[in-house]
């Protein structure tokens, strides 16, 4: 792969194969080193010290704990070894999503807070790094907003793809090499390596120009698809068979082991919308083992390839004066997937879409609640691992508790490059960086680190966290506030208790919101009681006309259930097609529905809001139950409803355990 990429892009390379006789590759290193000293400047003992070169690598949808030196099981020797060399961050934060995520660390300003992504107040930092003198390049996902990555005003080079995934065998119709559209997908083609042997090369070029180098490396994986060699996914499928909860209690022991969570943390429980792995069939179990195996195989990957990158920095001379930092750039996600399909899917084949399901992402998340998406820190926490020998003053392996955000990075990076940020540039006048450096850390002064107040937002989550105290709002439901000195897993909602903390904490996000945002649905706080997690996905192939449903989405019901209700804010008809039904399945049976209907135009719903079956058999105590309906079964308005599939839309509920 290394040598189909340097062919593609035409840069030279210091040799060719690993099978080089020893004696030329020593003489190929020297001569390099001679060229490099070519362009340093002449010593000085008033001079300041080089810039470092910058790498950052940014996975997709990584959870916070599944690397090895987070607590993982996934095999990260390379990634362990950049934490064991450098330092790790307990508390880091990004944003809830890819794209809000991308363009608050270009920006050094909440998505948001600068322009969305037209970045009209801010500019991308490599930008300035660019114009100080850096050579600057990209490889891999772009998905941030206007900028355009390809013409060479915020990159030297840029080789990857614009949208917000891709196939990692045959690529797509948005990958381009600079200007010109990407097509040269071969049998070889795998997008994890294809990504880092760029990068390598673009920093093999600038390098042997005597350049200061930025490289910013942003991987799909382990993004759906989820895919990798046979080999890879395959070693990982029994380790899997272990189940949901026994993977994340492990986790959770390891956290503890290394001190990277405290030993009193009140791990946050699963919710109603994960199954209890006993509860599954033995056929979903080994579905569900070889989804999770899949998404540890592009983990996997993305470690091997670090370990090119390091060798390539330790060959070469490198390491010492280079600074490695390593993001996601959310929480764990649950992929698309379908009841009906997940078991077709085949990761070491292009073409599908194996993604892994919420059962999994709770565990990726350890020990925190949520997924991407929700502004809890189950989609918020993230690792992140620096390393840069030349200039951490902290000890190897050294883990920091400061509470950190991804608008961190814009000013830390500028710093370290001796940039200054502008007043005004490119004829806009700027807003100021919204985070702090992270310099004062990296020096072992976590003390003189300035927290800022860190601002989240996706659609339909909203947070706002300052010191130790965090508010956070998810669909409509009320704010809900939480200490997380005492409380790092949000278990405990504090907004009765504190509602002047939890005033003090919403204004702050209204100020930091702006207009255009605030005008965004759902509307904040306006429902008394929290929407079960999910709601946001069958909104959408309801195509937002679902007022409400009963038993509540992803919960625990209240009661005996006896029949199924949605709310709906047009009339509901039936009878369009005759073929298409709605079900009641248990979990523990996929196989035959323990109710099923086709509404027809004489069912006494017919034309109303309010849709009720009534008709549904006894349901076992303490049990999870799922719907599931074929898309058109019923129009609202005029509209047909889209596929509930039990995978990426669902309504889960469970019924409650019998009474005493």
């Amino acid at each position: 792969m290394a040598g189909f990429i340097a062919a593609t892009i035409s840069l030279p390379r210091m040799c060719s194969s690993a099978t080089e006789s020893p004696v030329r590759f020593l003489g190929l290193v020297t001569a390099l080193f001679a060229v490099t000293l070519l362009h340093l400047p002449e010593a000085s003992s008033s001079e300041a010290p080089a810039p470092p070169d910058i790498v950052v690598i940014m996975a997709d949808d990584l959870g916070f704990a599944d690397l090895g030196s987070y607590g993982g099981e996934i095999d990260t020797p390379h990634l362990d070894r950049l934490a064991a060399e450098g330092l790790r961050f307990s508390q880091f934060r990004v944003a809830p999503m890819c794209v809000v995520s991308r363009v608050a660390m270009l920006s050094g300003r909440a998505y948001n807070g600068g322009g969305d992504q037209a970045y009209s107040q801010t500019t991308p930092f490599p930008k300035l790094l660019k114009e100080a003198g850096f050579a600057t390049h990209m490889t891999g996902k772009w998905h941030a907003g206007k900028p355009n990555p390809r013409n060479g005003e915020v990159f030297d080079n840029f080789f990857g793809f614009m949208g917000g995934m891709t196939d990692s065998f045959v690529g797509g119709p948005d990958w381009f090499l600079n200007q010109q559209r990407f097509t040269d997908f071969g049998p070889d083609f795998y997008a994890t390596d294809a990504l880092t042997d760029t990068a390598i090369e673009y920093m093999r070029q600038s390098q042997d120009a005597g350049q200061p180098t930025f490289v910013f490396i942003s991987y799909n994986a382990p993004h759906h698809p989820c895919q990798a060699p046979r080999a890879t996914v395959e070693k990982y499928v029994k380790r899997y068979m272990a189940g949901y909860q026994a993977i994340q209690e492990a986790r959770v022991e390891r956290q503890r082991e290394m001190g990277l969570i405290d030993a009193d943390w009140t791990p946050a429980e699963p919710g109603a919308e994960v199954r209890r792995w006993d509860d599954l069939p033995r056929q979903r179990q080994r579905v569900e083992a070889q989804r999770m195996a899949a998404y540890a195989a592009t983990v996997d990957e993305i470690d091997q390839n670090i370990g090119k990158l390091l060798a390539y920095l330790d060959e070469t001379g490198r390491a010492e004066n280079t600074l490695v930092l390593f993001i996601s750039d959310n929480g764990g996600d649950y992929g698309n997937g379908g009841r009906l399909h997940d078991a077709k899917q085949i990761a070491w084949k292009p073409g599908g879409n194996p993604s892994s399901s919420n059962g999994w992402a709770w565990v990726k998340n350890t020990p925190f609640r949520s997924y991407k998406h929700a502004s809890f820190d189950g989609a918020l926490a993230s690792p992140l691992i620096v390393r840069w020998p030349q200039g951490i003053e902290t000890a190897d392996g050294t883990i920091d508790h400061t509470a950190t955000h991804i608008t961190d990075l814009d000013p830390t990076i500028l710093e370290l490059a001796g940039v200054d940020y502008p007043d005004r540039h490119d004829g806009k006048t700027l807003l100021p960086l919204a985070g702090s450096s992270l310099v004062p850390i990296l020096e072992g002064r976590s003390a003189s680190y300035e927290p800022q107040p860190q601002f989240s937002w996706f659609e339909h989550s909203r947070g706002l966290l300052y010191r130790d105290w965090k508010a956070v709002q998810l669909y409509d439901g009320p704010w809900q506030l939480y200490n997380l000195e005492t409380d790092r897993t949000e278990t405990t909602d504090l907004a009765d208790e504190e509602p002047e903390k939890l005033s003090e904490l919403i204004q702050l996000w209204r100020e930091q919101a702006n207009p255009a945002l605030m005008q965004r649905k759902p509307a904040l706080g306006t429902q008394l009681t929290q929407r079960g997690w999910g709601w946001h996905r069958i909104q959408r192939i309801c195509k937002n006309k679902l007022v409400d449903l009963a038993p509540d989405n992803s919960k625990v019901a209240e009661g005996p259930v006896t029949q199924l209700e949605l709310r709906f804010s047009q009339p509901v008809t039936f009878g369009q097609n005759r073929n298409k039904s709605i079900r009641l399945f248990a979990v523990g049976n996929e196989r035959s529905p323990v109710w099923e209907l086709s509404p027809t135009p004489n069912h006494p719903s017919h034309g109303k809001r309010h849709v009720v079956f009534d008709d549904i058999p006894n349901l076992r105590p303490d049990t999870a139950y799922f719907v599931e309906w074929d898309p058109g079964w019923a129009r609202v308005g005029d509209t047909p409803l889209g596929p509930l599939n039990d995978g990426a839309y669902w309504w889960r509920f469970r019924t409650p355990p019998a009474s005493p």
